[in-house]
């Protein structure tokens, strides 16, 4: 009991420093505190090291909380049936609070009724995991309607541009000559740096160490697998398809491994958000389950630090899409004869084309949209705006800025 008061106290401690030496940059979220106004289980998911349970803290900044990181070392091991002592200790050092943030609990095999006792008790609960299936067992049963759940992705441009301290004049919608040049040139470091916060905050270096502590704390160690450096090539591989089709069959062949590793390795990276996947928009439901689906990377500084190949077109398009997610969107992709939709979402087609003059956009695109039915479609561009033909050409920093998917 000592060891686990111990714990408590000083992550309970580290959490607060944190916020007097850091500068926090809101986030550009929605209103999540409505979810905790009843005794309800807030679920905040996402890739590791994305701000999670600094979010969290926001949510719950000047009330009295208990606090427990499940990823400390000192509480491997820790079972489902020491949790209601840990619940005690909590009382006993901050007395009885009502609200509860618990980083990544899902390392606790049953936490789910431990969580589900507390909301049941009239407590308030969040939860932050890394991993998409942790709502998957007892408690997405257990909870149906009396959970939410809110996945947090790496800083977005426009959550970059408030860390950077980049103020931005635009008077009546009309951004102003100095600010455009400047909101380009950061476009073009945030491409390559990505929005980890640590990464901004201390080295562009430490993409590397957040790369692999992903794989191997969020994939390896959660699927088991023993051959780790075969693991790892296999992601580096998956992150050079970005924005592309992604043939696990092909894949399987290539690196001389069974169809069933590869589909629970690529599962895996799903999961752990290290990759978002667009499927193919058929109507025919067969079709879309054998199609091959389409490669995105959570954030572009994997693609910097890994892919080598970083072809601008390719970048904009995984930037689209990760906008898209971030506001909601289920990704689809459209294939026809001799043309192809980069996104189809609801009444709205998307095309991402590397141009800054009308004359610089390839035919097909246009012409793909054109064969489509869509209530609005746009070519999101580098640096061309315009409208032809019932068609918006939006540059991709005015999308990034504006757009809501």
């Amino acid at each position: 009991m000592s060891e686990i008061k111990q714990v408590i106290v000083d992550q309970k401690v580290r959490l607060e420093r944190k916020f007097e030496r850091e500068r926090i940059i809101e986030r550009d979220v929605p209103d999540l505190k409505k979810y905790l106004n009843h005794p309800n289980i807030l679920a905040i998911l996402g890739v590791r090291r994305s701000g999670k349970s600094t979010l969290a803290e926001m949510l719950l900044r000047n009330k009295d909380f208990g606090y427990v990181n499940f990823d400390d070392d000192r509480l491997a091991g820790i079972k489902v049936e020491d949790l209601h002592k840990l619940e005690k200790t909590i009382y006993e050092l901050f007395g009885d609070v009502n609200y509860f943030l618990f980083d990544e609990i899902h390392n606790v095999e049953g936490w789910e009724l431990f969580v589900n006792r507390l909301r049941e008790d009239g407590k308030k609960v969040i939860v932050t995991g890394s991993n998409s299936k942790m709502l998957s067992g007892e408690l997405s049963t257990a909870l149906t309607g009396r959970h939410t759940d809110f996945t947090l992705l790496p800083f977005s441009f426009s959550e970059y541009l408030r860390f950077k301290g980049v103020k931005i004049e635009e008077i009546g919608g009309v951004f102003t000559t100095p600010s455009e040049g400047l909101i380009k040139r950061e476009l073009e470091n945030y491409i390559k740096v990505g929005g980890f916060p640590e990464v901004l905050k201390i080295s562009e270096d430490l993409i590397f160490s957040i790369f692999s502590d992903i794989v191997y704390k969020d994939v390896v160690q959660r699927l088991k697998i023993k051959r780790v450096e075969m693991f790892k090539a296999f992601a580096v591989n998956v992150i050079k398809y970005y924005s592309n089709e992604i043939s696990l069959s092909r894949l399987s062949k290539t690196l001389k491994l069974s169809n069933n590793t590869v589909e629970e390795w690529f599962n895996g990276l799903i999961n752990a958000y290290v990759i978002l996947t667009s499927e193919r928009f058929t109507t025919k439901p067969r079709e879309g389950m054998t199609s091959p689906k389409k490669v995105y990377v959570v954030d572009p500084g994997f693609i910097s630090a890994l892919a080598l190949d970083n072809s601008t077109g390719r970048i904009m398009e995984n930037l689209v899409a990760i906008h898209l997610v971030r506001n909601g969107v289920k990704l689809f992709y459209l294939k026809g004869d001799n043309y192809e939709i980069d996104f189809v979402t609801g009444d709205k087609a998307i095309q991402v084309t590397y141009a800054s003059g009308r004359d610089e956009i390839p035919k097909r695109e246009i012409e793909g949209l054109i064969k489509v039915k869509a209530r609005e479609k746009v070519v999101i561009t580098w640096d061309y705006e315009d409208e032809i033909g019932g068609v918006k050409f939006i540059p991709i920093w005015k999308f990034l800025l504006r757009q809501k998917g």
